[in-house]
């Protein structure tokens, strides 16, 4: 679509969280942050981001928490005011980096929680040209301890338009971060599915759809967990094909 002049468009490119150690730092255009796993616990009331700018020109970041749950399958965000993030707007030189600090307002610090620290740019404004706006999306977890693969149950169900729902329920105290490795021996699903597993929070479900018969690695393992729900509520499992 060709800009008309003097109309800028924004453009916001959302990057899926992803699954690598705490203490890695992830990239995202001419930004690098690092940790991209931020933790609050009884031992660190606070944690601290680094950002780095990338690229010779300054740019100016604005960084906000949103509260996390998984209330039906899927990652909803809702605001919130009980996490700290100071500062909240910032510019960073070319080629420098920012210091964030994060923490839990005294009503919230004794309680669990799950956010989101949303990093974003705030575009210049350049009339008559296209601006694309990063925007990073981490976890932060408040007195959530880590979970194990131990505390999942899979299942798996054939949807009507042939595709698949695959499930995990979380039913332990922690939050579980799950590699396409650790689902893979759990479900039988291969490594090479398009899928971001991500985290599952505590006493939560997280939902992934496939389009259509899932890549695997070992169908037998695979069958154990497909599951159908009968017209009287009791379960049963299907065949694939």
């Amino acid at each position: 679509m060709a800009a008309k002049p003097g109309l800028r468009l924004a453009l916001r490119i959302v990057l899926a969280t992803m699954m690598l150690a705490a203490t890695a730092p992830a990239r995202a255009g001419s930004l690098q942050v690092d940790p991209i796993m931020l933790e609050i616990n009884q031992s660190h009331r606070t944690t601290i981001l680094r950002i780095t700018n990338r690229e010779a020109e300054p740019v100016t970041i604005r960084a906000h928490a949103l509260r996390w749950s998984q209330p039906a399958g899927a990652d909803v965000y809702q605001d919130t005011n009980d996490v700290i993030v100071s500062p909240p707007i910032f510019t960073i030189p070319g080629n420098g980096t920012q210091i964030v600090r994060i923490g839990l307002r005294p009503s919230a610090a004794a309680t669990q929680g799950a956010f989101r620290l949303i990093v974003e740019e705030v575009p210049a404004a350049h009339p008559g040209t296209i601006q694309v706006a990063l925007r990073l999306d981490l976890p932060l977890l408040a007195m959530i301890p880590a979970g194990t693969m131990r505390d999942l149950s899979w299942t798996a169900q054939r949807q009507p338009n042939g595709g698949w729902i695959l499930e995990a329920e979380n039913r332990g105290a922690g939050a579980v971060r799950i590699s396409a490795a650790d689902a893979g021996s759990a479900t039988g699903i291969g490594e090479d599915a398009d899928v971001h597993y991500g985290t599952v929070l505590p006493h939560s479900r997280r939902r992934w759809a496939f389009a259509a018969r899932p890549p695997l690695r070992n169908p037998s393992l695979f069958q154990t967990i497909v599951r159908t729900g009968d017209a009287d509520g009791s379960q049963s499992s299907p065949r694939l094909d």
